[in-house]
């Protein structure tokens, strides 16, 4: 009896085996079984630095790398698409704070769950939230100015870009942290902002710091009071922290690259590394600087932990004022 399944346990040993190196070859020859596609949940245009990249990693990996614009509904289109995408290695999100974390409680009826759909490879960017006054307004630093709005409640006018971006929350909390009634205002966009700072009809702004404001900051059409950042920026090392002036919080916009939950983890690592050498190359350190976007690589685990913090910053402020993107 016992020479009868001789035959049928040799057959199931050499059946395993070769399914175990089917497996193991198909882990091995990633990324050479097809095009690696990188989804960017917004229009062409903010994505030049993720097309960067990709060039970059199709030299690393030996395997075409795509960036497919997938824009609408605040990038949840796209998000949905890599959460709902073969977790194979060969679909990655570049994600943002909203649609990767604070939608969870800013949208209804997403069509995935932020923080539990998603694996995380690396943070690819930071950048800086900035304060920036009107040239004549009678506060030049973010002390002066929280002095100057309790002094004066109500009166002092605060732009953002618009309902549930960074610079109105960023507003909210700092009204909240430091005692002072701001008179917020939401715009749409950054260039109408602008123009009411230059003509003077708005006292102060909560936004990203890119180039439409550092051309006006150098040329003292305006002024930076502070920057909601960790450290100061180096282009303007004068400018003070949010920490530095008494109110604790650090709030930077960022974008790091997820896939499908149950990705293998030898491929995440494999794209972590990837990632990691662009980012430290001389040609993106000089591209991203000049783009007001700092590296910033990280590990999976970072990442993730990235994501969780955002969720928990903004949950309280966001439910207290009823912020919604639908």
């Amino acid at each position: 009896m016992k020479n009868l399944f001789k035959p049928l346990f040799a057959a199931a040993v050499a059946s395993a085996v070769f399914l175990g190196i089917g497996v193991a070859s198909h882990a091995a020859q990633w990324p050479y079984d097809k095009p690696i596609r990188i989804i960017f949940p917004f229009p062409a245009g903010p994505d030049f630095l993720v097309r960067m990249m990709a060039g970059d990693l199709e030299k690393q990996l030996g395997q075409t790398v795509i960036v497919d614009n997938k824009p609408g509904a605040g990038g949840t289109i796209g998000m949905s698409a890599v959460a709902h995408a073969k977790p194979d290695g060969y679909t990655f999100v570049v994600g943002y704070p909203g649609p990767s974390a604070n939608y969870t409680n800013t949208y209804s009826g997403l069509p995935y769950t932020p923080l539990e759909d998603f694996d995380y490879v690396s943070q690819l960017t930071a950048g800086d939230m900035v304060v920036v006054a009107r040239k004549d307004f009678p506060a030049d630093t973010l002390e002066e100015l929280i002095r100057y709005a309790n002094e004066h409640p109500g009166e002092v006018s605060a732009g953002h870009p618009g309902i549930g971006s960074y610079g109105h929350m960023i507003e909210l909390m700092m009204a909240e942290k430091a005692g002072a009634q701001l008179k917020i205002v939401p715009y749409q966009g950054t260039a109408p902002i602008l123009v009411d700072l230059l003509s003077g009809s708005l006292d102060i702004s909560t936004d990203f710091l890119s180039e439409a404001y550092t051309e006006h900051l150098k040329a003292g059409n305006m002024k930076a009071l502070g920057i909601a950042s960790a450290n100061r920026n180096p282009n303007f090392p004068d400018v003070q922290t949010f920490q530095e002036a008494g109110i604790d919080l650090v709030a930077t916009v960022w974008a790091g690259v997820m896939a499908p939950k149950g990705t293998p983890r030898d491929i995440i690592d494999k794209m972590n590394a990837a990632i990691g050498a662009f980012l430290a190359s001389d040609e993106a350190k000089e591209t991203f600087t000049k783009n007001y976007q700092n590296p910033s690589p990280s590990t999976p685990e970072g990442m993730r932990e990235l994501a969780v913090h955002e969720e928990a910053l903004w949950r309280d402020i966001i439910k207290k004022y009823d912020i919604r993107n639908n």
